[in-house]
Order: structure tokens, then sequence, then C-alpha cells
């Protein structure tokens, strides 16, 4: 994908300084393997979301459909190309830390105790650890991984962040991981509706999430809804 700034530049300020068609031949072949190289790494971050789908069957679905979620909401928000790419590419691997917990607790069909939770939410550490080598990732995505368990009353992990001390890419994204793990059917529950579950993070504005965005987010998932009856 070509960076905010590339699409920005018009054709004159493209061919400033290209003198020779060969001299312009490289820069859009320079600018074409940008791309290609975006679209690798797009691919492959995806894959790497949709392996610990395979160990966690229960999960299937869940990162392409809270990538698209987020995209909704980074679409409402008038997000830029890049920021809404990073977005995605922190949505495919906001759970990534899973790959190191256990078995026992990962696939545990019933409720996690107290040692189970704390070992389960060591997952957020774990994942950072993991996306910290791939040095080509946008900040953002980083945010995700690090803050989508965060709450707006500091009652979250694993920082305790209060409002604003949260990242809004985390924040976004919590919007939609929730959403997704409500409407979504698991061995301890049946999948809620798509009503009930807005009711229910409607409910959690000002505690759980953001109450601004929460508002958005409703607002948008219900017009989505009335469109579609």
């Amino acid at each position: 994908m070509l960076s905010d700034e590339l699409r920005r530049l018009r054709f004159a300020d493209l061919t400033v300084g290209v003198h020779t068609n060969g001299q312009f031949s490289a820069l859009v072949e320079r600018l074409a393997a940008d791309e290609r190289a975006s679209a690798a790494c797009e691919a492959a971050l995806r894959v790497l979301g949709l392996a610990l789908e395979v160990r966690d069957g229960e999960t299937k679905g869940h990162t392409d459909r809270v990538a698209a979620l987020a995209m909704r909401m980074a679409e409402a928000l008038c997000w830029s190309p890049s920021q809404t790419r990073a977005l995605r590419w922190g949505a495919y691997l906001h759970d990534i830390g899973k790959i190191a917990i256990p078995d026992a607790v990962l696939l545990k069909p019933g409720a996690l105790d107290a040692e189970e939770r704390a070992v389960m939410r060591s997952h957020v550490g774990e994942g950072l650890h993991f996306v910290a080598a791939l040095d080509f990732l946008p900040a953002t995505a980083l945010e995700v991984v690090r803050d989508h368990h965060e709450r707006w009353n500091g009652q979250g992990y694993p920082a305790g962040k209060v409002g604003c001390e949260i990242s809004l890419a985390g924040r976004v994204f919590a919007l939609c991981d929730v959403y997704d793990a409500l409407t979504s059917k698991r061995p301890y529950k049946a999948a809620w509706t798509s009503e009930t579950a807005l009711d229910e993070i409607a409910g959690q504005a000002g505690r759980h999430f953001d109450p601004v965005l929460t508002g958005i987010f409703v607002e948008l998932l219900a017009c989505e809804a009335g469109r579609l009856d």
C-alpha cells in the first residue's frame, strides 16, 4: 500500500527532477516494490492470527471479524489509510501472545480460577515480546496488542490505565473485540444477538469503554443492522 504522503503527491510532484523515461520507470518500480512488500506483510500477519485460531478452535473466524469491525470504525472516524492499515495489522496480532499460554488454560471449557486467569492475562506481555521483534510494525499496531484489555475506569490489564492513558487504537479495538466475543458461541455460553450485545456495550460506556467511541460504535452497528432488516 502506498503511504499517505505518496497518495497526496500530484503527478507534477512525482516528475520533479525526473528527466528521463528510465528514471521515471525506476521510480514507478520502487513504488510497486513498496506496494508488494506491504501486501506480503499484510498476508503474513493475517496468517499469524489465523494460525492461533487453529489451536484455539472455538475462536474460528475471530481474527477476520474483529479486523472487519475495526475497519468500519476507522472509516467512521475518518482515519488515514496508514492509520487504518496499522489498526488492521494490530487486529491480526492482538492475541498472538496466546501462543505461549498452556493448553490446560487456553482450551479449558469452564471458568478459570484466579491462578489460571493470571496465566491467561500474561498473553498481553507475551504478545508484546513477540511483536517487538517485528520492527516494521507501526506504533498503532503495537498499541492494539498492548492496550486492548485496558478499561476506561482503570480496572483492566496489564497496566490498569485510566481513560485517555489508553491509546486510541486500544480503545477502538476493545469495542470490536468484546462485541465479537459476545456475539460468538463459546463452550460456556450461547452467542448473544447483536441487539443484546450492543445494549451491554452501551451500558459499559464510561466503565469498560471510552464513552464517546462507544456511542459511535453502537450507532454504527445499529444503523448497519437497520439497513439489513
